[in-house]
């Protein structure tokens, strides 16, 4: 799926490969823009709203595969054949799916705050569980939802 993105050309136009910041979960294409303003300089820069979040398109399947083929769907859709990319988190994570799917068109990778590992720790059930409340709740108000 192509992912909903924000482009910016270079203010100093050199061959250097397009960065492509990929932010991690709860967050948005806005997330890595203290990266943008200053790589904008010399580098194209795509930020990116991953699959569910933002402006993105929704879906059930919520996969690094997945997330990997969004990334390189985006890439073609903007007519990139290599990128350098930065990924935070849960988008470290993709784009080190996507070191798999296409090693290619990666020219560069910096993972932010994530390692290629499985984790334990189940820090985010809490919300998770929040949240399937809610969207099942009949809660059509953020102070009903609050309720739940």
């Amino acid at each position: 799926m192509k992912l909903n993105s924000r482009a910016q050309s270079a203010q100093n136009p050199h061959n250097h490969s397009p960065i492509v910041l990929v932010h991690g979960l709860f967050g948005s294409l806005d997330n890595l823009g203290i990266l943008a303003r200053d790589l904008i300089a010399d580098h194209d820069i795509v930020q990116v709203d991953m699959r569910n979040h933002g402006l993105s398109p929704r879906s059930p399947e919520m996969t690094y595969p997945a997330m990997a083929q969004d990334l390189l769907d985006t890439l073609d859709a903007h007519q990139i054949e290599r990128a350098t990319f930065i990924g935070h988190s849960m988008g470290g994570k993709a784009v080190m799916a996507l070191t798999a799917l296409a090693p290619e068109r990666i020219s560069g990778l910096v993972a932010i705050d994530i390692a290629p590992v499985d984790y334990h720790v189940r820090r985010h059930d809490e919300i998770f569980a929040a949240i399937r409340a809610v969207s099942e709740s009949s809660a059509s108000s953020r102070q009903q939802a609050a309720q739940v």
